[in-house]
């Protein structure tokens, strides 16, 4: 401890080595030291090179007492400071004295049995590689949300030589100047290896949500809403984009990467260079230009790896700009400086703040931003673009900014030189003439001192250095904080609500209960009985939807000559309709008849009819002598009875389908020439195509009440099965996949039942003679009786009343009727008619001889066909679509025994942060250890962490066990 004691006290705050430096003017809010804090001192700045040349070297470690945060401000050394250290850093560390998990608030503030200073890991400062791969795992995890890592970040004004310099840190040729490079950040990560390699990813955090039917304006960019229209997102999405291994790639892979960022609506893999449609098929310049956003919060992250690159990690942030060249772009000015911001204002952040030689530092507006948010205390000053520098011009404000008199940051200044034009082995090359060697001739001499602070390399050894110590000394408090949220997060998984014991078997016996169920519901016996009469239903409206004619037409009623004897103009013949003259006559009756008459039409009516003079009632009445006695009966179409439901809109379909006049005039337009009194087989067919054409709609409606009552069926059956886990996700799913499996079944039987319906509207065909002649003469004998009836009529000789059926009369009563319509020809003579009721008995005889042999397919692919396989398939098919035969089948088995969808959704989103956690704590293990390989360790941590969800013990015990309490 003396030596610790020691150090605090030449260190404090009152010691004689902290002279106050000048303050910068726009600084002295910014720089004002609080009460009890360090302040740097510039005493030995520009006192030359021997003085200068431990600047970036081990000497700047700060005391392991003085935390880099203290009081929101550095007390590292200004880099002119030369600081001998009286021990070893980690050998004080060793010796201080144990702290408390629960005052773990300092970065190093940590149990010693959680320490990452082991006896074995002493040499942690000389282990970069170690360290910066593992800081760029945990940074690529996204684990920088949950716990504060140490990160560089590069940030400058437009123009500043930014691009350049990043070039030079990643050791690589990056795009420069305008494109996608400059319209979101870069993560990049460059680290030592045999081979070269360089990996892509995407990481998305935020999504692009633009305003509809209007441009987006700077007052839509608020402080709760600083990049908008991105919104953030709930948890952070890393897609891999491509991995390359030839340098020459770089530039155009990178380039659509951040063009796939810029098209948030698109998925990535459409911009990917060699597979990628869009990339394959479209100019990458033109891909530039029509790019969704013009700007994005998201991350286009590179693992780069390579022989003599340096152990680096750092966020290259676009550059900072005040007038864009489109006045609709000015939200982006506010949206791009508070990327910057937000960056800046990380507490573990080291700034690389970039200023261009050849322009006034003052005109900084990222140095002016840096040091309004209190950062100056952790950034690093890059002076670009040395070799620009105004030739024997005034160079005291540059040689002020070097000495720690002017801008002040808390690490000092670096200066490059990177020329455009020139490859990278040539700017090495270059750096080393004009910073080292002094050969060139516009350098002014009176920057030599500062040699040890001048090049690309210089800056890259400090940076990995500095990016070092900051992730070794906070890495304790990483360790301690990963396994805060693991244990947090276990504790939230075990408050969920429990999952079955056994959740495998309760799924599978849930599904097989629902298989017996459909089984046995769906078989032919069953089922039939849930029918009914739908099928018989389907048949009589299709029969019923027959082609209706007129059988009537004005010619049948006769013309009649009217003789006046009395008239001056002598006798006019007219025609008159049965209506005026003759219609109601009949044959004459006695006036005893026709009082009888006249009582009847007055008496009550009989069986709740209203009578009206005798012909609506449904009372007997006696019958008379001659067929004018008696009353008229009912219309066959009043007594027509209404479609059962599901066809009840197809009642009128067929009626009025043609007059009698019609199918005459359709007769005589399809006769060939030169043969009279042939009809065609044309008027047959068209006719009776048109009559079949309206069937595809009773087909459907068959079809969707079968359906109907599928559904109903399978869902109670589906019900039943899963009685116990109904307020799981397993029913909820399976619910869903039991409508998307009907439906897919209608259409599949849909589909098949349309080639019927197709084959019968083609055209008239059937080799079934008998059925056809029988349904012909049925149809011929029906339409005859009814046309004689018509003419009758006409001619007045009907009592109004309809033909008794002609399948209810015995032979001897048919035999009858024959000879009574025989005799009544005698009087109206034969019909003209005859030849359009022939073609109307056959298509009407063809219309039920189809209409059976339609309504018997479409119920045969139903039954037989549609069903049968529901009842084979759906189980499997559940199965199949649950995931259940997947390699994932026991992720799923849980997702599927939740509660609920947002309790799924939750669990789910856990487990994704648990195993963030577990790989963090699993890469820092890995370096604490030197293993080669951490996968036994991360498998180590998981089964630890699911130990302590299912126990609820959480991480308490593995905690205890490290710390020798187990």
């Amino acid at each position: 401890m003396p030596h610790s004691t020691k150090r605090r006290a030449a260190r404090g705050p009152n010691s004689s080595r902290n002279n106050i430096i000048k303050q910068d003017p726009d600084s002295t809010a910014e720089q004002t030291s609080p009460e009890g804090s360090a302040t740097f001192t510039n005493t030995d700045r520009g006192r030359g090179s021997s003085n200068t040349s431990n600047f970036g070297g081990s000497s700047t470690y700060l005391a392991v007492d003085q935390s880099f945060y203290r009081h929101g401000r550095s007390d590292a050394p200004t880099p002119s400071e030369r600081i001998t250290e009286p021990e070893p850093l980690l050998r004080e560390m060793r010796m201080r004295a144990p702290i408390s998990v629960a005052a773990a608030e300092s970065p190093i503030s940590l149990d010693p049995g959680e320490s990452f200073f082991h006896t074995s890991f002493q040499d942690i400062g000389k282990k970069l590689k170690a360290c910066n791969d593992t800081l760029g795992e945990l940074q690529q995890l996204g684990v920088s949300h949950d716990v504060q890592l140490p990160e560089l970040v590069l940030v400058g004004d437009q123009s500043a030589g930014k691009s350049s310099l990043m070039s030079g840190l990643a050791n690589l040729e990056l795009p420069r100047s305008e494109g996608t490079c400059t319209r979101c950040p870069l993560h990049i990560r460059v680290s030592r290896n045999n081979d070269w390699s360089c990996r892509v990813w995407l990481r998305k955090e935020y999504s692009y949500q633009p305003p509809n039917g209007r441009s987006i304006t700077e007052t839509d960019v608020t402080e709760n809403d600083p990049f908008y229209p991105w919104r953030k997102l709930p948890n952070t999405a890393v897609h891999e984009f491509k991995t390359m291994h030839e340098k020459n790639e770089i530039e155009d892979v990178l380039r659509w990467a951040q063009i796939a960022i810029l098209n948030d609506d698109k998925s990535h893999k459409l911009f990917v260079p060699g597979s990628g449609s869009i990339a394959l098929n479209t100019p990458i310049a033109k891909a530039a230009d029509e790019v969704t956003a013009k700007f994005s919060p998201n991350i286009v992250a590179l693992e780069i790896k390579g022989p003599e690159l340096p152990d680096l990690s750092f966020y290259d942030m676009p550059g900072i700009f005040q007038n864009p060249a489109d006045a609709r772009d000015d939200y982006l000015v506010h949206v791009v400086r508070n990327l910057s911001k937000s960056y800046i204002q990380h507490p573990s952040a080291i700034i690389l703040c970039s200023m261009p030689m050849n322009s006034d530092a003052e005109n900084s507006s990222t140095f002016g931003l840096t040091r309004r948010l209190g950062a100056l205390n952790r950034t690093i000053g890059v002076l670009t673009k040395a070799d620009l520098i105004p030739e024997g011009g005034n160079h005291d404000q540059w040689l002020s900014i070097m000495k720690g008199e002017a801008h002040q940051t808390g690490f000092g200044y670096f200066i490059t030189s990177r020329p455009q034009g020139k490859d990278l082995e040539e700017l090495n090359e270059w750096e080393e003439l004009v910073f080292e060697a002094h050969s060139f001739e516009r350098w002014p001499s009176n920057f030599h001192c500062f040699s040890e602070r001048c090049g690309i390399e210089k800056l890259k050894t400090f940076l990995s250095k500095r990016l070092s110590e900051e992730f070794t000394k906070s890495l304790p408090k990483i360790k301690y904080t990963l396994k805060q949220h693991l244990e947090q997060i276990n504790n939230q998984l075990g408050k969920l609500p429990e999952l079955p014991g056994n959740v495998e078997l309760e799924v599978q016996t849930g599904i097989m209960e629902f298989g017996e169920h459909a089984r046995s519901e769906l078989r032919p016996a069953e089922f039939s009985k849930r029918f009914g009469p739908l099928p018989d239903n389907f048949r009589d409206c299709l029969i019923e939807m027959k082609p209706k004619f007129t059988l009537k037409d004005a010619s049948d009623s006769p013309v009649v000559e009217i003789s006046d004897d009395e008239s001056d103009a002598g006798s006019t013949m007219g025609v008159v309709t049965p209506t005026s003259k003759r219609r109601n006559m009949g044959p004459p009756t006695t006036p005893a008849k026709r009082q009888r008459m006249e009582q009847l039409g007055n008496a009550n009516p009989q069986n709740g009819h209203n009578g009206n003079n005798g012909n609506n009632g449904n009372g007997y009445i006696k019958p008379e002598e001659g067929r004018g006695s008696l009353p008229p009966r009912p219309s066959p179409a009043a007594q027509r009875p209404q479609f059962p439901e599901p066809f009840a809109q197809f009642s009128r379909v067929g009626r009025g389908f043609r007059t009698l006049r019609q199918v005459r005039d359709e007769i005589k337009a399809k006769t060939r020439a030169g043969m009279p009194d042939i009809i065609t087989e044309e008027v047959y067919n068209d006719l009776c195509r048109e009559a079949i054409k309206p069937w595809d709609g009773p087909m459907k409606a068959f079809l969707d009440q079968i359906m109907r009552l599928l559904h109903n069926l399978l869902e109670a059956a589906l019900k039943k099965s899963f009685d116990r886990l109904n307020k799981r996700l397993i029913y909820q799913e399976s619910r869903k996949l039991l409508r998307g499996y009907l439906d897919e079944r209608r259409k599949e039987t849909l589909t098949a039942l349309a080639v019927v319906y197709r084959l019968e509207t083609f055209g008239l065909f059937t080799i079934n003679r008998e059925a056809f002649y029988r349904c012909r003469a049925a149809e011929e004998i029906l339409l005859s009786r009814y046309r004689h009836e018509m003419r009758m009529k006409a001619h007045g000789y009907s009592d109004g009343r309809a033909p008794d059926a002609w399948e209810g009369l015995t032979e001897e009563k048919r035999a009858q009727d024959r000879k009574r319509r025989e005799a009544d020809i005698i009087k109206i003579g034969p019909d003209p008619f005859e030849r359009e009721l022939e073609v109307i008995s056959y298509v009407r005889g063809y219309y039920r001889l189809a209409a059976l042999r339609f309504a018997d397919s479409v119920a045969l692919h139903i039954t037989n066909g549609m069903i049968p396989e529901i009842q084979r398939q759906l189980p499997y098919y559940l199965d199949e679509k649950l995931g259940l035969r997947g390699p994932d089948a026991s992720r799923v088995y849980e997702h599927l025994m939740e509660e609920d969808e947002a309790t799924a959704t939750k669990r789910e989103t856990l487990k994704g942060e648990r195993e963030k956690f577990v790989k963090a704590l699993a890469s820092i293990e890995g370096l604490e250890t030197g293993a080669e390989s951490n996968e036994l360790l991360r498998e180590e941590l998981y089964e630890e962490s699911q130990e302590a969800e299912e126990t609820d013990a959480m991480m308490s015990g593995a905690i205890q066990e490290e710390n020798g309490e187990a």
